[in-house]
């Protein structure tokens, strides 16, 4: 069966029932969900151009992550926006590239961008089923309780940072179970030019998720670069952006960028709360990702 049985490839959805000022404030490109892939992680990515506000709380059966990325890569750790979420009492102001970790059960929403003044990518994850399932939720904690739940920067608990060609990387966010308890691991960069090396093949004993987005907000399916990536014994390569799903023990990588015209945003995450490899070539830290 072909590698491309893991990949879900953006393309515009259109919702008529959706909240006309949401709609008009965002570009919602790509979405993976039960059925499409047959995995067990649910996904969504959209870019958010002007100021919204939603209302309401929701929780959902599995754990939750959203990424907020800021859209220029010379400045990274920047989202040139103001963003608000709520979870249960506690509400986080959002002004840098990061990860929020929203356990399974808690209540959540009211997600709000009082500026936008550079387009922001968000991307949403739950981890361990691929139906969405929210429900109305009240909030019931103390406030306080959820108050640390967004990281930030590329810190992982161990010091290690992965190798690659001077250049090719810029690091944006890591977390993992040690960094915020019961947290998936999860990690994110940008990639800025071409590249002819990667991760050796490896496999891990938790699903993965993988994303590569282009950074057009204009043009949210266009990857503006092109990515072979090596799974299953299968060389894919996309031009698109996309969400691949990657069963445990399935062989994958290295990640290659023969082509590039505009930087492209890489994230990966697990079932897990740590990262770990299995069958890799090397046990060293060399271009860990994925």
């Amino acid at each position: 069966m072909s590698g491309t049985q893991y990949f879900y490839l953006a393309k515009k959805e259109e919702n008529p029932e959706a909240d006309a000022a949401r709609e008009e404030a965002r570009s919602r490109f790509l979405r993976m969900r039960s059925g499409d892939i047959g995995g067990i992680v649910w996904g969504g990515a959209s870019w958010y151009r002007k100021p919204f506000r939603d209302e309401g709380l929701i929780r959902h059966k599995a754990d939750k992550l959203i990424f907020f990325i800021g859209s220029d890569p010379k400045d990274a750790e920047n989202l040139h926006a103001t963003f608000k979420l709520r979870i249960e009492n506690d509400l986080l102001t959002l002004t840098h590239t990061c990860v929020v970790f929203i356990p399974a059960g808690v209540a959540h929403g009211e997600l709000s961008a009082d500026r936008v003044d550079k387009p922001v990518l968000c991307c949403s994850s739950l981890i361990g089923t691929g139906d969405c399932g929210e429900e109305a939720a009240e909030a019931t904690a103390p406030a306080g309780t959820y108050a640390g739940q967004a990281v930030e920067r590329y810190e992982p608990t161990d010091g290690k940072l992965p190798g690659a060609p001077e250049g090719f990387l810029t690091l944006l966010l890591w977390l993992d179970g040690r960094k915020l308890p019961g947290a998936p691991y999860v990690e994110a960069v940008w990639f800025n030019q071409t590249n002819d090396t990667g991760p050796a093949p490896h496999e891990h004993e938790f699903d993965e998720f993988i994303g590569f987005i282009g950074s057009d907000p204009a043009h949210p399916e266009e990857l503006n670069a092109e990515v072979q990536f090596h799974i299953g014994g299968d060389a894919v390569t996309v031009t698109k952006s996309c969400l691949v799903y990657i069963p445990r023990g399935v062989r994958h990588s290295p990640i290659l960028v023969p082509r590039m015209e505009r930087p492209i945003i890489h994230f990966s995450g697990g079932v897990g709360g740590d990262y770990k490899r299995v069958g890799s070539e090397s046990d060293t830290n060399a271009f860990r990702l994925g």
